[in-house]
């Protein structure tokens, strides 16, 4: 395997799961997603659709594992950006009154050498 290649892979150790014990996503090379798309979760059967055979089951079980893993790591990043907003409402307040605080220090320090 071509380390150029790894660098586009995940793979996913000690799932929750029955069937599946580790899976391997290939993502696709880096593009610019123009319109993210949901996948249906309750899709409605239709008589066209042939009896699932145990592999459907394996395989929906692997999407869903995925699916699953990738809504936590977006919804930890989401966390962190959260956190970063107000951590930099804080630093913003804090840098406020330091400047503040200084403010009145100097100006203090200046009465008390006039009188």
């Amino acid at each position: 395997m071509e380390t150029s290649n790894m660098k586009n892979m995940v793979v996913l150790k000690n799932l929750p799961s029955n069937l599946v014990e580790e899976a391997i996503v290939i993502l696709k090379s880096s593009k610019k997603v123009k319109k993210l798309e949901k996948i249906e979760k309750n899709r409605k059967v239709s008589k066209a659709e042939p009896v699932k055979k145990e592999k459907d089951y394996i395989l929906k079980e692997a999407e869903m594992l995925i699916s699953n893993y990738i809504s936590k790591l977006e919804k930890n990043q989401k966390e962190e950006q959260l956190k970063k907003k107000k951590y930099n409402k804080k630093y913003v307040r804090l840098k406020r009154y330091a400047y503040l605080a200084s403010a009145v220090i100097v100006i203090q320090t200046i009465l008390l050498i006039v009188r």
